[in-house]
């Protein structure tokens, strides 16, 4: 009476034989189970209980406490044990909790699922609409051996849209070179780049090549090109024109064939406006114009990224995990990324690291990620997050079933789950089963 006026729909058994029955012909998500029953006991209709479906949760009561008993029973898959007398709080608490925990672990299902089939592409991770024009502007890119100028704040993945467009581009299998503008001093980059002859400086003992002929037939990214020393800037603007370039101390104008891809968290046309970058320059790299955008404008994809990053870093630190939980996917759903994708990535490598369950915790985050919001803003968001990752949980399952022509043995198979799974999410979405 309790769990009926709480909202849930209930089905009774009087004995195990009956509680048989109702599971082996009946889909239920919860099975609330005496361990003392007439003609069946709790422990064997439990054993069925997981057999019919593994997803099945179970919660088992009992006046009589036995340590053998609840090990026993743990072990066969119950999810908790109830000893009475129990509030009727501590019975609903254990329920939700209970199918909490289930949701989280299918969602990650799916979500480990979607990551295996479809929204890459080069190790560019997402689905919302952000990310998938972005995949068509990297596939535009690929298309065409124009030069190439990435914008976008620090942390936002430019350097693997670098990639993606290299490795589908005709220039794949040839050369991919970096040289990080910001990380090396103005006085070397001209050697690093160009390369140099013997006596050209001092400590200069030999001919060495640079990136430009190092990457022939390649492509070169040049990552914050605003950095650039304005002189380094018109000797590169040279090289582009001409498509020819001379070592330092040298005397021969050496050819090359190289894509240019640059990119900048900077504003570039305030860099152009106030003299720090050359305009004709600008001119030459950006040709193909791409904006990587922050995390922050394209929060349906951090659910994805942590279940890739949770793979990830779940492999190399040697840990399974069954997902992120709830109040853990709401904190990282809520946080606003000042560092975007490179931030999420180490607090998912952390929470790797300090989680000692199966489910990423909240309290297993950073500090700054786990602190909660209050008040109407809150709870607004929290709507948001739970419509948003229904609605894209709800167009993959459609999208599953659609390829299986509604098959939904084979659309398990393919998800990797028992079928019961697929059919209790149909469901929950209110998709008709059969």
């Amino acid at each position: 009476m309790f769990l009926e006026e709480a909202g849930y729909d209930v089905l009774k058994a009087e004995c195990g034989v009956v509680a048989e029955a109702i599971l082996r012909t009946s889909a239920v998500d919860i099975v609330v189970l005496d361990l003392k029953l007439p003609r069946l006991g709790g422990l064997d209709v439990l054993k069925i209980a997981k057999e019919t479906d593994p997803g099945t949760i179970v919660i088992l009561i009992t006046g009589f406490p036995e340590v053998e008993t609840a090990i026993a029973a743990l072990k066969a898959g119950a999810f908790d044990y109830l000893v009475k007398p129990f509030s009727r709080q501590q019975l609903l608490a254990s329920i939700q909790g209970a199918l909490e925990t289930r949701r989280s672990a299918e969602g990650y299902a799916l979500l480990r699922d979607q990551l295996r089939h479809e929204f890459r592409l080069g190790g560019l991770v997402g689905q919302s609409r952000t990310i998938v024009r972005l995949m068509g502007e990297i596939r535009t890119a690929a298309a065409v051996n124009a030069n190439v100028l990435i914008l976008g704040e620090s942390g936002v993945g430019k350097e693997i849209v670098a990639h993606a467009i290299h490795e589908n581009s005709r220039r794949r299998g040839k050369p991919l070179l970096t040289l990080n503008c910001a990380a090396i001093p103005h006085t070397l980059l001209e050697a690093e780049l160009f390369g140099y002859e013997r006596g050209a400086f001092t400590g200069a003992q030999g001919p060495r090549a640079g990136l430009l002929e190092a990457a022939d037939g390649g492509t070169l990214l040049l990552d914050e090109i605003c950095e650039l020393h304005l002189a380094l800037q018109a000797k590169l603007l040279r090289c582009l024109e001409e498509h020819t370039q001379r070592r330092l101390g040298g005397r021969q104008e050496i050819p090359f064939d190289v894509r240019f891809i640059a990119s900048t968290n900077r504003d570039i046309h305030e860099e152009i406006r106030h003299g720090r970058f050359r305009e004709d320059l600008f001119f030459r790299i950006d040709v193909i114009e791409v904006h990587v955008s922050p995390l922050r404008e394209r929060r349906e994809d951090i659910a994805l990224l942590s279940a890739h990053f949770l793979e990830v870093y779940g492999q190399r630190y040697g840990k399974k995990f069954k997902g992120v939980a709830a109040e853990a996917m709401a904190a990282l759903t809520r946080y606003p990324w000042p560092g975007n994708v490179r931030e999420l990535k180490n607090a998912i490598e952390r929470a790797v690291a300090y989680a000692k369950g199966p489910f990423v915790a909240r309290e297993d985050l950073p500090e700054t990620i786990s602190k909660s919001p209050t008040g109407d803003d809150a709870r607004g968001f929290h709507q948001w997050k739970a419509q948003t990752l229904e609605r894209l949980e709800r167009q993959f399952l459609e999208r599953t079933l659609e390829e299986h022509r509604g098959h939904v043995t084979r659309a398990a198979r393919a998800l990797g789950t028992h079928r019961a799974t697929p059919q209790r999410l149909m469901r929950r979405h209110g998709l008709p089963t059969p």
